[in-house]
């Protein structure tokens, strides 16, 4: 999914946010003694080089998290703190980057991480290190994870390439170009999004992919345009995508597109829309994104703490409609939740504990908020967290999922178009 989702493409946005403010510790600290030390919640994503903006925006949904956790008296004593990591997006830079993280961070709790790029290499090291790892990786091969402190909530690459399939046949369209990047991210998904136009009796005219960040791609948009799609299903970097689409626009023949969360960033729509108008982004772009409602408890609690987060989120707002974002703010409180209900902060305890803070069970309390949890196992509650990102229900791999919609960009709200139904994402995945 998603750049580096994710799976996480570009997906990850928002170049505004420095690494220099992302290191401010959130509340004061708790009770004295050894418990007065504050958990460390590592966000470890690139900061820099092309996928720079992954980064911020898991900081986005991390320090709601933590704010809202302190504002809540913390766990057991402790309050809590977000700090950056940079993986540089690259598995070389990651791997040394991550040993560093856990030898220097006495306190790490957990890390939010591990991008599709550096998830092989960096996964099995928070592992081997007893660190629960909350990853935006979209690959295959973590669909049947046997990392113990491995977890992953949202939809893999898989899914989100036959969810764009399934948009396709819903949308009407008949003649199907596909047209994706060479990155691991993009190839994560564009396989299931071309087995799923074919299993859906689609007509694939057309199935380019693309040598990311090259100066031109004339010879594939020619063959494009005299395939004549209806809709082009596509993944790229905003480099990319804006120099394939400004060839296309050049030679008249910008179609519909069906695209994933990388289109919700911040970098993909300044750079596209720079080259082919805002206006023509917006009546073409059909984005296909994990859903979730934004009109629910759990969420208005969400971008409320989103919204009182500018000193650590600068420009928060755009973060606000990113399920990934959300997702790491869901994963902060189910952690914290975890060390609640097992009476530890030590992540070989509380880790046992994620999927009984998250399943249904009978009798189990519902909750949608981390005080709304901390209340209730104070008064001896079995509970299931049921949070911004609606229920996380983990299957023996420790990976979730979510329904997938339709959206529209309208002047920067994106706006649910189409709810697809798990029947469609299932036919797409030949099902």
């Amino acid at each position: 999914m998603k750049k580096e989702i994710g799976r996480r493409s570009w997906r990850r946005g928002g170049i505004a946010l420095g690494l220099g403010a992302l290191s401010v510790t959130l509340g004061a600290c708790g009770a004295s003694g050894a418990g007065s030390n504050p958990l460390t919640v590592g966000i470890f994503h690139a900061y820099s080089g092309p996928n720079a903006a992954y980064g911020p925006e898991a900081a986005a949904g991390c320090y709601p998290a933590v704010k809202l956790i302190n504002a809540a008296g913390g766990v057991l004593g402790h309050t809590f703190q977000c700090k950056p990591y940079d993986s540089k997006g690259d598995p070389a830079d990651a791997v040394p980057a991550a040993n560093q993280l856990i030898a220097t961070t006495p306190s790490l709790a957990g890390v939010l991480g591990g991008g599709t790029s550096t998830a092989t290499a960096v996964v099995p090291i928070f592992n081997s290190g007893h660190i629960p790892v909350f990853s935006t990786t979209g690959q295959s091969s973590f669909d049947t994870s046997t990392d113990a402190y491995f977890w992953r909530i949202l939809s893999p690459d898989a899914a989100q390439g036959s969810a764009m399939a399934a948009a396709a046949k819903r949308l009407g369209f008949t003649r199907i170009a596909t047209v994706f990047g060479n990155d691991s991210s993009a190839q994560g998904s564009a396989p299931a999004a071309i087995a799923g136009v074919k299993a859906l009796g689609l007509d694939l005219v057309a199935n380019q992919t693309l040598a990311i960040d090259q100066a031109s791609y004339s010879s594939q948009v020619e063959q494009l345009i005299a395939a004549r799609p209806q809709v082009i299903i596509s993944e790229a970097d905003p480099q990319t995508s804006a120099t394939y689409l400004s060839e296309l626009k050049q030679l008249g023949s910008l179609v519909p597109m069906i695209t994933d969360p990388v289109s919700q960033e911040p970098p993909w729509i300044q750079a596209v829309s720079g080259v082919i108008t805002k206006a023509a982004l917006q009546q073409l772009d059909y984005i296909v994104t994990v859903y979730s409602s934004p009109s629910t408890q759990a969420y208005e609690v969400y971008t409320k703490a989103l919204m009182a987060s500018k000193a650590q989120v600068p420009q928060p707002g755009q973060w606000d409609s990113d399920l990934y974002s959300v997702s790491d703010y869901d994963s902060v409180n189910i952690m914290a939740l975890a060390m609640l209900a097992s009476h530890s902060t030590k992540p070989r305890i509380f880790n046992g504990w994620i999927t009984k803070v998250t399943s249904p069970s009978p009798g189990a309390e519902v909750v949608h908020t981390f005080a709304e949890g901390k209340a209730a196992l104070e008064k001896g509650r079995t509970i299931q967290y049921v949070g911004a990102v609606g229920p996380t229900v983990f299957n023996q791999y420790h990976n979730s999922g979510q329904s997938f919609g339709i959206e529209r960009n309208h002047n920067g709200n994106f706006v649910l178009s189409i709810l697809l139904t798990p029947a469609e994402v299932n036919a797409a995945a030949g099902q």
